[in-house]
């Protein structure tokens, strides 16, 4: 509990100021370091993205969309969710009434992206962010992120100014309540270091929750000694016994 406190604080205090309004899809990538087949690919309805069966070979996971459909417990039960689909494209939407934690993760040519939309307050305020994941073990779906770039919630995570908790990200997602998938849209940037692991399932995959802790634990005092967050987006989850599953989005039901 204490770790997961001091990981809010860090948070918080590391988070970048830069809070400037984006343009739409068309002109979010402009000035962007990110390679033309994301760019052309990314910021597109999901039937305009090839999904299909054929893996990338140097991880297996194929391209394509992929969803947190099911949460489920140390006692075994489970929930079910539904991606938010508008007009063939998918979207973290922070109006949402169940207060739980929702990721995408985007696999394109190689390069992958999660999205997540976490609740990390007593008051349930909901905080949307994207992150590019770093492939570093090709043979089992191991990859590190460095930075989280958020851009829906209260922009307290920036400034820690608990004075003024309620004000909003400056942010196209934010006065929308809806992020694209694939949208590479800019916010405050806050430092951070995971390693997150993927486990291939029957019908997709899931967070390897051992994997996860234990990287947390190697690594969480140093890092918090340097103020670098680590654990943000599956530390509660794993460390409340919870595992998430992810599947292609063109395969649920």
């Amino acid at each position: 509990m204490k770790k997961t406190l001091l990981l809010l604080v860090i948070l918080a205090l590391q988070a970048c100021s830069d809070t400037t309004v984006q343009l739409p899809k068309d002109d979010v990538h402009k000035g962007s370091r990110i390679n033309s087949k994301l760019e052309t690919n990314t910021v597109q309805s999901s039937s305009d993205i090839d999904t299909g069966i054929d893996a990338d070979i140097s991880t297996g996971i194929p391209t394509g969309i992929y969803f947190s459909n099911k949460k489920c417990g140390s006692d075994k039960t489970c929930k079910n969710f539904n991606p938010k689909k508008i007009d063939g494209k998918y979207f973290l939407s922070k109006n949402q009434d169940s207060n739980e934690s929702t990721y995408y993760l985007l696999a394109k040519d190689n390069t992958y992206y999660l999205y997540s939309l976490q609740f990390l307050d007593e008051d349930y305020r909901a905080v949307g962010s994207w992150s590019k994941l770093k492939e570093i073990e090709e043979s089992d779906l191991s990859f590190e992120t460095e930075s989280i770039e958020q851009v829906m919630g209260s922009d307290y995570m920036g400034s820690y100014d608990n004075a003024n908790i309620n004000n909003k990200l400056n942010t196209l997602a934010n006065k929308s309540g809806l992020l694209e998938i694939g949208s590479l849209l800019a916010g405050n940037k806050i430092p951070t270091h995971e390693t997150i692991k993927f486990i291939q399932t029957n019908d997709g995959y899931k967070v390897d929750c051992e994997n996860y802790i234990k990287k947390y634990e190697e690594i969480a005092d140093e890092f918090f000694e340097k103020n670098i967050a680590v654990g943000f987006h599956f530390y509660y989850e794993c460390s409340s016994g919870n595992v998430i599953y992810f599947q292609d989005v063109n395969k649920l039901r």
